[in-house]
């Protein structure tokens, strides 16, 4: 089904060029449809709203408390943090029992943090391990 015009200029007036490609893609795809382009158009658009609302309530990780992580973790476990330095920076991955520890480590560091921000705190230390 082709774009309406008027469906088009919506898709024009997005800010975002990332989901303005998204949407283009998926609506020009050709493979069968189940919902009018409209009804496609405005679930993308609300599904990219809810995730940019979330975005904005994580935590923002400041350098100085991937720091102060850092020296936590070197502290309290100091194998696993010499073995974590070496996976990330050898083989830029985080074998799965290592990554688990020290996802615990900093449910004990800061008690009550969300899943997602732990997830914001981890991404953070292996950008930061790679540095150090």
């Amino acid at each position: 089904m082709p774009i309406s015009p008027q469906l088009q200029a919506k898709i024009d007036a997005l800010e975002d060029e990332d989901l303005r490609n998204r949407i283009l893609r998926l609506l020009k795809n050709p493979a069968k449809k189940r919902a009018a382009n409209e009804e496609i158009f405005e679930s993308l658009l609300l599904e990219h709203t809810v995730v940019k609302e979330r975005q904005a309530q994580l935590r923002q990780w400041s350098d100085e408390e991937v720091e102060a992580f850092m020296q936590y973790f070197c502290k309290n476990d100091p194998s696993d943090y010499v073995e974590f330095l070496k996976q990330e920076k050898e083989f830029n991955e985080i074998e799965l029992g290592l990554a688990a520890n020290v996802r615990h480590l900093m449910s004990q560091w800061i008690p009550g943090v969300s899943v997602e921000d732990r997830r914001g705190l981890f991404i953070k230390f292996r950008d930061y391990a790679k540095r150090v």
